[in-house]
């Protein structure tokens, strides 16, 4: 299922610990929010971290790792390693959030470290991209976590691994949220068939 609108403005409509697991990659830049990134970001994190029941994982940027451990410390923190790329940051850092004493996340992360090509050329669709792989690993790890959001939709590659682990057994039923509809086209080719959006 798709939800078109602010994400923010969204997640105030469900109740705490809705979703088993809130898995994101958000915005990273500066000039991607309107006003002061990390006033924007905390409104994102509040809310991502209330309706999330089990895990809250965040996969941002290098750049600002250490502003955001210092703001956010995680329960622990994975690296996207990317190998040898233009960028001067060839890692990303994914950051684990444990809700709840019942779901111990150390139980269920196998690796700390994924090498993982990231999407580039004409294989991009959407500038902000992540490569599927990277996420089925992920979001296989956690076992026990049938429900998926991600607020940040995109491409749509989160739903794209959540319809792949159910095909391969694994139930992850996804749930997006995307602010821009003209992705809408973009996140379904990826997950056809169609998801329904409102």
């Amino acid at each position: 299922m798709i939800q078109i609108g602010n994400c923010i403005d969204l997640m105030k409509n469900y109740p705490d610990n809705h979703f088993d697991i809130v898995f994101t990659s958000p915005p990273f830049k500066d000039e991607d929010v309107d006003g002061d990134y990390w006033t924007f970001y905390n409104e994102f994190f509040q809310q991502a971290y209330r309706v999330a029941g089990k895990v809250l994982i965040i996969i941002h940027s290098a750049t600002k790792m250490n502003e955001h451990i210092l703001r956010y410390p995680p329960k622990r923190v994975l690296i996207w390693g990317k190998g040898i790329i233009a960028a001067s940051w060839r890692y990303n850092p994914i950051y684990v959030y444990q809700k709840t004493e019942e779901y111990k996340v150390n139980k269920y992360i196998w690796s700390d470290c994924f090498g993982v090509e990231p999407i580039k050329g004409n294989a991009k669709v959407h500038k902000y991209q992540d490569p599927v792989i990277l996420y089925t690993t992920i979001l296989g790890m956690f076992t026990g976590c049938t429900s998926i959001l991600d607020p940040f939709c995109g491409s749509g590659t989160t739903l794209q691994a959540c319809r792949y682990l159910t095909n391969k057994g694994d139930i992850k039923e996804g749930y997006g949220m995307e602010i821009n509809s003209s992705y809408l086209p973009l996140i379904n080719r990826g997950t056809s068939p169609s998801l329904d959006a409102f």
